[in-house]
């Protein structure tokens, strides 16, 4: 498992240098840099990788998804489909709105046994929670089903060994962004916390 995440690691940058990017459009939108996107992804991304002794059980990267990251991926999405700035600006304007009632987080899961890949569903051994400002909150999960190349344009570190998973809280993004927070996730199989240190 370990020689798998070190050939994925060394293929990640490939993964940016090598997309073709087409030229942009009049009135088009400019993605940020390749060097600007990935280290706002690695500011807002933590990672676990979980054992049983010797045996992994299961392996994960969450990503939160702030206002800064969605318009990050916003506007590589609206790069690479053509997008003129009005269609952005409307696409943005949804994503606003729907921080200002939700916080929600992208997770790439991977665990040997699919049997435990099965946190979209009701009787799933997982409980997903969100911890900031000594609230508690349950999340839900769905599982995403675009294409593995839609998915890895915004999310270059995903691959395809690993589902692909939103988590969503009944927080406002605005609410949780600019604090300190931490998401848990907890079974029988074991647990794992990712904390988001993102307080000035």
């Amino acid at each position: 498992m370990q020689i798998r995440t070190a050939i994925l690691l060394l293929l990640l940058p490939l993964s940016f240098s090598c997309a073709h990017r087409p030229p942009p459009i009049p009135n088009g939108v400019v993605p940020l840099s390749t060097e600007e996107y990935s280290s706002v992804l690695r500011k807002h991304t933590t990672k676990t990788n979980q054992y049983a002794g010797l045996n992994q059980t299961f392996q994960a990267d969450m990503t939160m998804q702030t206002s800064e990251v969605q318009t990050a991926a916003l506007k590589q999405k609206a790069y690479f489909l053509q997008w003129d700035e009005r269609n952005y600006q409307r696409e943005r304007e949804k994503m606003l709105q729907e921080n200002s009632a939700y916080a929600k987080f992208f997770m790439r899961f991977y665990s040997p046994e699919r049997d435990y890949d099965d946190l979209h569903k009701g009787k799933t051994i997982w409980r997903v929670y969100l911890d900031f400002n000594g609230q508690r909150v349950e999340g839900k999960v769905k599982k995403i089903f675009d294409k593995f190349v839609e998915i890895q344009t915004i999310y270059p570190h995903f691959d395809r060994f690993s589902t692909p998973y939103e988590i969503s809280f009944d927080v406002p993004m605005s609410t949780i962004e600019k604090t300190n927070c931490k998401v848990t996730m907890t079974s029988s199989l074991g647990a794992a916390d990712f904390v988001f240190q993102l307080a000035q």
